[in-house]
């Protein structure tokens, strides 16, 4: 019954999120044991993360992480890594399986069922899936479930987390400024920083962006941010046309580019013209090791390390035996679940002035003796206008 009303509930909900920009890279950890089987009904691809080694005193709790699938080297490998360090880590308390259902919202919701019927203590899925909780939650009371980079409140069985990754983009802004400041090769001296979106009025983008903004004036009052949205998440030929005009036409030293696959136009553009680029979601630069005029361009990258958050949700339910169901509640740079890339290339084109300020950003916004402004719970009216404000300072 439960799976009939599966696929008849998925017919009726197809559910599209967009989940940053692709979100954290932290790389694979190893695991216990790993299994790949098909999900007979859905098709869902499934692949385990369990602690098979570990030693079996008293009764495991059986925790269900459901994603897209791995290998983007961001958004999903990153929740996936979170898991898998669970997996071994917590391997005498959990068993905890990593379920790769594809995009498609009926595999997911198949899954989320089969988790339920299998006994699951927890279930875990992003933004995407949203209404799929919100149904397998409403007839699941007894289960927990952990909503990832969505706003889900008032039930009485889900704990919801979200990201503050205006606090990364803050770093990322004073980074950005600070390059264009100190007479690099390639820069125009005119103090222009630049950001590309993949579209406009979209929550994650513009939390991206406000924070972005805050960190280059923090920097430096009198440096210019200019911007675009390509308005597509997938065209690297417009999003290169439109960084050439930022970095040619309107002097722009460096552009984050937080738009997708259309991102890697404004990589390309900024190998083309001799310039500089920021990353989103992973470390973008390891990306183009085969192509190193493309990596050279990369001051740092944006972080969203959502396997961190996850971890410490898996970690506060098996010791504390709850969650604050009902809640919503955002992670940042107190809890490690953002940050920046601080790599060979960050120590060679950002200045010991810069890190230190960053450095410096870092305790006063973990402290909160700092306040980056967010787009997280705004209307966009309210967002706009937060973003012209800033811009005209």
């Amino acid at each position: 019954m439960k799976k009939v009303m599966a696929t008849m509930l998925a017919a009726a909900t197809a559910v599209t999120m967009l989940s940053g920009c692709g979100s954290s890279n932290s790389g694979s950890t190893e695991t216990k044991a790993a299994e790949t089987t098909a999900a007979a009904e859905s098709g869902a691809k499934a692949e385990e993360t369990t602690a098979a080694d570990a030693a079996a005193d008293g009764e495991k709790k059986e925790i269900y992480l459901l994603i897209r699938a791995r290998g983007d080297l961001s958004y999903w490998d990153s929740m996936a890594d979170g898991a898998d360090r669970a997996a071994v880590d917590f391997a005498d308390q959990a068993n905890v399986h990593v379920i790769e259902t594809t995009a498609d919202n009926q595999a997911n919701l198949t899954a989320m069922y089969e988790a339920a019927d299998k006994g699951a203590d927890m279930i875990i899925t992003a933004g995407d899936f949203i209404d799929n909780m919100v149904t397998v939650a409403e007839e699941y009371p007894e289960i927990s479930f952990l909503m990832v980079n969505e706003k889900m409140e008032g039930y009485d069985n889900v704990y919801a987390i979200d990201f503050s990754t205006s606090q990364a983009g803050f770093l990322a802004g004073i980074a950005a400024a600070d390059v264009a400041s100190q007479g690099l090769e390639g820069t125009s001296g005119n103090k222009t920083v630049g950001f590309i979106g993949g579209m406009d009025e979209v929550t994650v983008i513009e939390e991206f962006f406000i924070g972005y903004i805050q960190g280059v004036k923090y920097y430096d009052p009198e440096t210019t941010v200019v911007y675009n949205y390509v308005g597509d998440w997938g065209n690297p030929d417009k999003g290169r046309t439109q960084a050439l005009a930022q970095y040619n036409d309107m002097n722009a030293d460096v552009i984050f580019a937080c738009a997708g696959g259309s991102g890697n136009g404004v990589h390309q553009a900024a190998s083309e013209v001799g310039k500089y680029v920021i990353g989103v979601d992973s470390d973008q630069s390891a990306t183009y090791t085969e192509q190193p005029e493309i990596q050279k361009t990369f001051v740092t990258s944006v972080l969203k390390k959502m396997g961190n958050g996850i971890y410490k949700v898996i970690g506060d339910f098996l010791n504390d035996g709850t969650l604050p169901y009902g809640k919503y509640e955002i992670f940042g740079l107190a809890e490690d679940s953002v940050g920046i890339v601080e790599n060979d290339l960050y120590d060679q084109y950002v200045s010991d002035a810069g890190k230190a300020m960053i450095e410096e950003a870092k305790k006063g916004i973990a402290d909160g003796s700092i306040t980056v402004e967010g787009a997280i719970g705004k209307e966009q009216s309210e967002i706009k206008a937060e973003i012209d404000e800033l811009l005209a300072k």
